[in-house]
């Protein structure tokens, strides 16, 4: 069976496309669909952010170190 992708959601910012938070990284489609409207529901413009792979060469992002991290109601 092949192995799940895994998402990340970014933010356009004045400096590139850039990690919207910490929590919104290695996200199942599902979870990323749901902080995705999360996010637009909170005023985010939905023309400043987007969903990618994890592993896109055009959007490198280092894991973000956050330590323990409560889940979220999503």
């Amino acid at each position: 069976m092949a192995e799940q992708k895994r998402y990340k959601i970014l933010e356009r910012v004045t400096s590139g496309w850039h990690l919207i938070d910490a929590r919104a990284y290695d996200l199942t489609k599902e979870n990323c669909d749901t902080m995705l409207d999360n996010f637009v529901a909170s005023g985010q413009n939905p023309n400043d952010i987007k969903a990618v792979l994890v592993d896109d060469p055009r959007y490198p992002t280092k894991k973000p170190d956050v330590g323990y991290v409560p889940p979220a109601d999503l």
